[in-house]
């Protein structure tokens, strides 16, 4: 099954992404097919292929697609993706003809089904949403008013977020600025932590561990319904944390945070922190 990823990933990165022949050649079997419900004809060979990659790199200069998650079975690969890019190039060729160059920038989602015989790539079923790019780059007329975001706002929430919520562990604002689907998604948890009950059950966790935790943001800024937070931590090893028993050390570690805020509220966070000095300071590495 790697091995079949590994193909996917080499699709993606370097045949989509970077447009290399050579790699198209290796992985692609000569009776390649690509298959895209919008359009009418589908396209053969590895060359066929690398035609259509070179149109969207010629429409979009700043092309990426980049796979978020893979599921691979026997002679299947079937990725989810997140791809965009900047219209600033020759016309787009589209289901409702070619269309010119506006600027417009657009990120859609998308899934692509590989079926792998004999080691390489002999299927490749595309399926996105063709919809959210057409709106997206405005062939489509959208009802939607543009509503430009408050970064003010945002960014308050994420400073409310590490102020009351991780260094005070007031619970009750939980629920107050976090939107009711909330994801907490950080390397150290096996899956993310969705909801209230088990965010705030995460909460009491963290502080039952270091009871006089504090962050401290030290920098921040946003863009959209996104804002960025780089943190520092600090606190006192006084119960068990991911394993590790009560040690009494003082820690101090740093980590980044991604925000995505929705409808005024916090719809997820997606942490990195620097794990591996964290371990080492609580004595569960050597240093």
């Amino acid at each position: 099954m790697s091995a079949n990823k590994s193909l996917a990933r080499r699709y993606f990165y370097q045949i989509m992404n970077g447009m290399n022949a050579e790699t198209a050649h290796e992985i692609l079997s000569e009776d390649f097919i690509f298959t895209l419900p919008t359009h009418p004809e589908p396209f053969h060979g590895p060359d066929g292929f690398l035609g259509l990659v070179g149109m969207l790199h010629g429409a979009f200069p700043d092309f990426y697609i980049n796979p978020q998650e893979m599921i691979a079975n026997d002679d299947w690969v079937i990725t989810r993706w997140i791809g965009g890019g900047t219209h600033s190039g020759i016309p787009l060729l589209t289901v409702k003809g070619n269309v010119e160059a506006s600027g417009n920038f657009f990120e859609i989602d998308g899934m692509t089904w590989h079926t792998i015989k004999d080691g390489k790539i002999a299927e490749s079923i595309g399926h996105e949403d063709t919809l959210g790019l057409m709106l997206q780059l405005g062939v489509l007329p959208s009802n939607t008013k543009k509503v430009e975001p408050d970064r003010a706002a945002n960014e308050l929430l994420a400073t409310r977020y590490f102020d009351e919520i991780m260094s005070q562990g007031k619970l009750e604002v939980i629920e107050e600025i976090l939107d009711p689907e909330f994801a907490f998604i950080i390397p150290t948890q096996p899956e993310p932590i969705k909801g209230y009950e088990a965010f705030t059950e995460f909460v009491k966790y963290l502080h039952n561990a270091f009871p006089d935790i504090k962050f401290t943001v030290m920098r921040q800024t946003s863009e959209g319904n996104k804002v960025a937070s780089r943190w520092s931590i600090a606190g006192t090893h006084q119960g068990e944390f991911l394993g590790v028993p009560a040690s009494g050390h003082h820690l101090i570690d740093y980590g980044i945070d991604i925000f995505t805020i929705k409808n005024g509220k916090i719809f997820s966070v997606h942490v990195n922190e620097n794990d591996f000095g964290l371990m080492q300071q609580l004595g569960a590495i050597p240093s």
